[in-house]
């Protein structure tokens, strides 16, 4: 057989936050944080807060409320698991075999049979279980029944001062699983017996190989324990649960029995019971037993798929939904982050590319008079050079239209207008030798332009005429476009 939960090998599920655990005592509250480094389990903070009611008092949760909100305020309870637990009496624990090995698998067969196992209405409990061990396709499993109330009660009283608690284990289960880790107790392989003596109560767990076969639990009436009539029925109620052991397990055989005590009184009462059995007994005190809230961080600290969680659907639930709140705001801070950044660095980007055009703006401001200056300097040197220019000039152009003057043409006058027009009087032999003159300056690369104001011709053929020769400079050829 292969024992699904091995105490001395607790593994870390890989959550970053520490385990807080906190164990209602008889009159206080008792509050152990610690973190699971490389496998072991490193206690930060032990602190405990009064929660005794007065005597007369009716309803002892206002005690525990205040008491659970001086626990609060000394650690963030955002970088801790909270983890708590009900005693071992408000349970009932079942030992079954179950056609299966996987825990999701077990989850289901028990859904289906769990309302065989209590007397209680399905939504008046909430129950839990831890794999045992498994052997030729079954599994061993331990299951744990609790009314919901006794769940809800504890609880309340850690939400209400702002610890939420995700895991509620059993006290008795959480002290065993402790004293297996530190190597405390037997590891044989025959049936040995923890008993964890109380004021009013023993819890009894029978295991082999620090597997729990058997939980069970007594409740005496106040001063029954130490001493009398407890002492009586707690001998003989272990002499019946070593036979049915022996019975239930005939090849393991009956090893010892060890018994928890908090205090002497309890020690004695341990010494004068172990004395009556038939089996070797020992004795663990204070010394030698972790506090119920370090076993609980030890029980928090187990692998995922094998601790026992006694939460109920309703609670865990909210668990999701606030874990679930708290991953979209984060998601949400984030997403708001990179856009932030984005915008930052194209404002930037922008603030850059303003700043660099103002600059261009303000240098080409700055450069403007000179653009001017220098729009003014340009008309003025072609101004200066069409003055200049000896192709254009009246001297040529007379020149022009003198080399150009048929035979027997005769000019009475000459008016030139620089860059404009140049004005040509005269007398012609004939019509068609005044023709003939126009045709030749109209050939000349001085003029874009001859026209003829007017023609006559007089007795004897005889012909006068008066031209405007538009020169080219007057329509724009030769000079640079402003």
């Amino acid at each position: 057989m292969k024992p699904f939960f091995n105490p001395r090998k607790l593994t870390h599920i890989g959550q970053t936050r520490g385990c807080a655990a906190v164990a209602f005592g008889v009159s206080s509250l008792e509050l152990t944080t610690a973190r699971t480094e490389g496998g072991d389990v490193q206690v930060l903070q032990n602190a405990s807060a009064n929660a005794a009611a007065p005597e007369n008092a009716e309803n002892p949760a206002p005690q525990w409320a205040i008491a659970a909100q001086s626990l609060r305020r000394q650690f963030d309870p955002r970088e801790h698991r909270v983890v708590t637990s009900i005693n071992c009496e408000d349970v009932l624990c079942q030992s079954l075999r179950l056609p299966a090995t996987d825990p999701t698998e077990l989850k289901q067969i028990l859904d289906l049979q769990i309302d065989s196992l209590t007397p209680l209405p399905l939504e008046e409990i909430v129950y839990g279980f831890e794999p045992l061990e498994s052997f030729d396709g079954q599994t061993r499993v331990l299951v744990v029944i609790a009314p919901k109330v006794k769940v809800n009660e504890r609880v309340e009283v850690l939400e209400t001062a702002g610890l939420p608690a995700e895991i509620v284990s059993v006290d008795a289960l959480a002290m065993f699983h402790a004293l297996s880790q530190r190597n405390t107790l037997p590891t044989d392989d025959r049936l040995n017996v923890l008993v964890s003596l109380g004021a009013t109560s023993a819890n009894v767990i029978v295991y082999s190989q620090n597997v729990p076969f058997a939980v069970r639990s007594m409740v005496f009436g106040p001063g029954a324990v130490p001493g009398g009539e407890g002492e009586s029925l707690l001998r003989e109620e272990l002499q019946r649960t070593l036979v049915a052991a022996e019975a239930e397990h005939p090849q393991r055989g009956v090893g010892s029995v060890t018994f928890l005590a908090t205090s002497e009184e309890l020690k004695s009462l341990a010494e004068r019971v172990g004395a009556g059995l038939s089996v070797p007994s020992n004795f663990l005190t204070n010394g030698a037993v972790p506090s119920p809230a370090l076993s609980l961080c030890l029980h928090c600290a187990a692998e995922a798929s094998l601790r026992l969680n006694l939460l109920p659907d309703e609670w865990r639930s909210k668990r999701r939904a606030a874990a679930f709140r708290k991953h979209l705001i984060r998601g949400a801070i984030a997403l708001g982050a990179v856009y932030a950044l984005a915008l930052g660095t194209f404002l930037g980007l922008l603030a850059v590319r303003t700043s660099r055009l103002n600059r261009l703006e303000k240098e080409a401001g700055g450069l403007q008079p000179f653009f001017l200056h220098a729009r003014q300097t340009e008309s003025e040197l072609v101004t200066m050079r069409n003055q200049l220019g000896t192709k254009y000039s009246a001297l040529e152009v007379l020149r022009e239209v003198t080399l150009r003057m048929p035979e027997g043409v005769r000019l009475s006058e000459f008016a030139f207008k620089k860059d404009q027009t140049v004005g040509l009087k005269g007398q012609a032999p004939s019509a068609s030798v005044s023709d003939d003159y126009v045709s030749q300056l109209e050939k000349s690369e001085l003029f874009s332009q001859v026209t003829p104001n007017r023609t006559s011709t007089e007795a004897g053929g005889l012909t006068k005429f008066d031209l405007v020769c538009t020169l080219k400079t007057a329509t724009g050829v030769g000079t640079t476009p402003p």
